[in-house]
C-alpha cells in the first residue's frame, strides 16, 4: 500500500512539474484543452493538477471568454508573481544583486559599490536597493543565492577568503537567512560563475566543462556531470593555494600584475587593437600559464574550457595564444575547445540565484523535481556588460 501510494505521489509531482512548465513557458493563459494538448496529459489529469496548482497559488485563473457559442472556457496562466528568488555577488569592490519571479524572469538588478569595511549586510542593502528600484516587495522572497569569493563550508560559512578576510569565519548564510527570513544558499563566486557558464552559458550541452577566469587574479572552476567539483574539503579548484605557487613571474599575493597597460581588460583590448607590446604580453602570460592549465586538462578532461578575460570583442586575443600554448604542452592530439565566456560580468550573479534555485526548487516551488528555470535566468543578461 506503501509503495502505490509513493508511487502515486510520484506521477502526481511529475504531472504537476510538466502543467507548471508549460505554463511557465507560455504568456498568456492557457484553457484545459491547450494544456491537455500541449503536456499530453488528459483532461481529467488537467483538471486536478490545475485545482492542486490553484491552492498552492503557482497558478491563477481568467475570468471565462464570453466570446463565441457555448459555454465559455476558463484558462490558467503561471502566477509567476506569486514569489520572488534573489542572487547577490558580493566581492571587494562591491555587490551586484539581481531579483527574479518564479519563472526566472529579470525582475530587478542593481550594483553597489563598496564604500566602507564589507559586511554581510550588504547582501541585504544590494537585495534592497534592487527591490527599490523595481519597486518590489522583498516580503514575497522565497530564497536567496549569495557568491562570495574564498572557501565556503558547507554549513555556509567563510572559511577563508583573501579578497574579503573581514567575512571569515562569519555564519554568513545563516545571518542572511535570519535578515530575510528565507533560505539561502552560498558558495564560490568562480564555482557559480562556472554552474551558470555550464547550465546556460557558453558550456551549455556539455557535462563536464573547466571555467577559467582571468582578472585580477587568475582562478579555476570545474563542473564535471553538472555538478560544482567541490572536493572532500572544498578546495577543488584552489590552485592558488599551493605554497610557491605563481601563476606568472610578476604575480604577487595571487595578484596579476601587467607591464603593457594596468588591468588585463586594458591589456587584451589592446592587444585586440593590433598594440604590438600587449600582444607580446599575452602571448607570454599565456605560455607562463600554460603548463598550469595543460595539467588541469590532463586531470580533468573536459570537454570544453570556458575562458572570461575581457570584452567580448577582444576575447579572440586571449584564446588563439592560450590554446596554442597549451596545445604545445599536451602529448595526445585530443584537446577540448577553448571558447569565451557568454555571460561575462553577471556570471557570478547568475550562477548565485540560479543555486538557489537549485537548492530550494521543492520549497520554491511547493512541487517536487521542478527544473529551475536557467535559461530564463539568462535570458536578460545585458550583451553590453560584460
Amino acid at each position: 500500500m506503501d509503495g502505490t501510494r509513493g508511487a502515486a505521489q510520484v506521477e502526481r509531482s511529475a504531472n504537476q512539474a510538466a502543467c507548471l512548465l508549460f505554463l511557465a513557458d507560455t504568456d498568456g493563459a492557457q484553457t484545459v484543452g491547450v494544456i491537455s494538448a500541449g503536456t499530453g496529459l488528459s483532461r481529467p489529469t488537467v483538471h486536478a493538477v490545475l485545482d492542486d496548482l490553484l491552492e498552492a497559488g503557482l497558478v491563477v485563473s481568467t475570468e471565462p471568454s464570453t466570446v463565441g457559442p457555448g459555454r465559455p472556457a476558463r484558462a490558467f496562466r503561471f502566477a509567476r508573481e506569486a514569489g520572488l528568488v534573489a542572487g547577490v555577488d558580493l566581492g571587494p569592490r562591491g555587490a551586484r544583486a539581481v531579483i527574479c519571479d518564479l519563472s526566472g524572469r529579470r525582475l530587478a538588478y542593481t550594483e553597489l559599490k563598496r564604500d566602507r569595511r564589507a559586511e554581510v549586510a550588504m547582501i541585504q542593502r544590494a537585495i534592497n536597493a534592487a527591490a527599490d528600484a523595481g519597486s518590489i516587495d522583498v516580503g514575497r522572497l522565497r530564497a536567496v543565492g549569495v557568491a562570495l569569493p574564498g572557501v565556503i563550508e558547507t554549513s555556509g560559512h567563510l572559511r577563508a577568503s583573501l579578497a574579503l578576510p573581514e567575512l571569515v569565519g562569519l555564519p554568513v548564510a545563516e545571518t542572511v537567512s535570519q535578515d530575510l527570513g528565507c533560505p539561502v544558499a552560498i558558495d564560490n563566486d568562480i564555482k557559480l560563475a562556472a554552474l551558470a557558464e555550464q547550465r546556460a552559458g557558453a558550456g551549455r550541452g556539455y557535462s563536464d566543462v573547466v571555467y577559467l577566469q582571468i582578472g585580477r587574479r587568475l582562478s579555476v572552476s570545474i563542473v564535471l556531470n553538472g555538478v560544482i567539483r567541490q572536493g572532500r574539503h572544498r578546495l577543488a579548484g584552489e590552485l592558488g593555494a599551493q605554497r610557491g605557487m605563481r601563476w606568472t613571474r610578476n604575480a604577487q599575493r595571487g595578484q596579476l600584475k601587467w607591464t603593457s597597460h594596468p588591468t588585463s581588460e586594458a591589456v587584451l583590448t589592446a592587444a585586440a587593437g593590433g598594440d604590438p607590446d600587449a600582444q607580446a604580453e599575452v602571448e607570454d602570460f599565456c605560455e607562463q600559464i600554460a603548463g598550469r592549465i595543460a595539467t588541469v586538462l590532463l586531470v580533468v578532461d573536459p570537454e570544453v574550457v570556458v575562458v572570461r578575460g575581457g570584452l567580448p570583442q577582444d576575447t579572440g586575443a586571449l584564446l588563439r595564444p592560450l590554446a596554442a600554448a597549451v596545445e604545445k604542452e599536451l602529448v595526445f592530439p585530443e584537446r577540448p575547445p577553448f571558447v569565451a565566456s557568454a555571460l561575462g560580468r553577471e556570471a557570478v550573479v547568475l550562477g548565485a540565484v540560479g543555486n538557489a534555485f537549485d537548492q530550494f526548487s521543492s520549497g520554491i516551488y511547493g512541487v517536487h523535481d521542478y527544473p529551475s528555470p536557467w535559461t530564463q535566468l539568462t535570458h536578460d543578461v545585458e550583451r553590453t556588460s560584460k
